[in-house]
């Protein structure tokens, strides 16, 4: 066979997949009932597969943070707070509310100036997930 023969005889069929193209890694992830079948309504409304949606949301969506330290900082001092108002509770019940009173006070006064700084601090966005450029709706 002459080497214009080979060529001819390898024409036609389905062109070789590249390098970069070729998927070859596999990634399990497991979803409930209702989120898997959320997913397969999104991928039909969009027209795609499933495995081809989740892989275009993985790769082109964002993931936005719930808390930046600041904020985690708070939820540390209100959980230490709260442990507290337990604590002086507790001593409420056992000694009377008159002995606790000015605690009680000054721990809920701290509690406002915390939740205030907490408000401030806390980012406007959603919680942490993916944010979607498709409509959901």
């Amino acid at each position: 066979m002459t080497n214009v023969q080979e060529q001819d005889k390898r024409k036609g069929g389905r062109p070789p997949t590249g390098r970069v193209r070729k998927l070859s890694k596999s990634v399990t992830v497991k979803f409930s009932k209702p989120s898997y079948e959320a997913l397969r309504l999104r991928a039909r409304k969009t027209n795609c597969k499933l495995a081809e949606y989740i892989r275009e949301s993985a790769l082109n969506g964002v993931v936005v943070s719930g808390h930046n330290a600041e904020t985690v900082a708070i939820a540390k001092n209100l959980i230490g707070m709260a442990n507290n108002l337990n604590q002086l509770t507790k001593l409420s019940h056992q000694r009377g509310f008159h002995e606790t009173h000015v605690y009680v006070v000054d721990l809920l006064r701290r509690l406002k100036e915390i939740l205030g700084e907490y408000r401030q601090a806390s980012p406007k966005s959603e919680p942490c997930g993916m944010s979607r450029k498709e409509d959901t709706t």
